[in-house]
């Protein structure tokens, strides 16, 4: 009888990622909206108000249309709101929306459950 060996650590986060990539409707994501969406969440993390114009402009390798279509992509899976400036009606800021925030708890809930398994 073999023993089940440890898996190394870099396989242990490819399964948790794939994990996460999976839950509904998580997986209806594109990988450049799921890696802009992470990045979304740690700006949010920090409280930061994020203008649309920031987005376009910051995405590497990416076009300010390509960026705007991806925002667009987010908000009509529910993820993002965009909330026009109460002074400035020309800027948008983005928010996350409650799916958004529930993508965040099941991210932290699977990180925790990974941590919990390999203490």
């Amino acid at each position: 009888m073999s023993m089940p060996r440890t898996l190394p650590a870099d396989i242990k986060l490819l399964n948790l990622l794939e994990a996460i990539r999976g839950l509904s409707p998580f997986d209806a994501m594109s990988a450049d909206e799921e890696c802009l969406l992470r990045n979304l969440i740690i700006l949010w993390h920090a409280g930061e108000d994020i203008p649309v114009s920031a987005v376009m402009n910051g995405m590497a390798g990416a076009s300010g249309t390509t960026a705007y279509r991806r925002l667009i992509g987010l908000r009509d899976k529910g993820l993002i709101e965009l909330r026009v400036d109460q002074t400035d009606r020309r800027v948008k800021f983005v928010e996350p929306t409650a799916l958004a925030k529930t993508y965040r708890q099941q991210v932290r809930k699977a990180l925790e459950a990974a941590a919990a398994a390999t203490a």
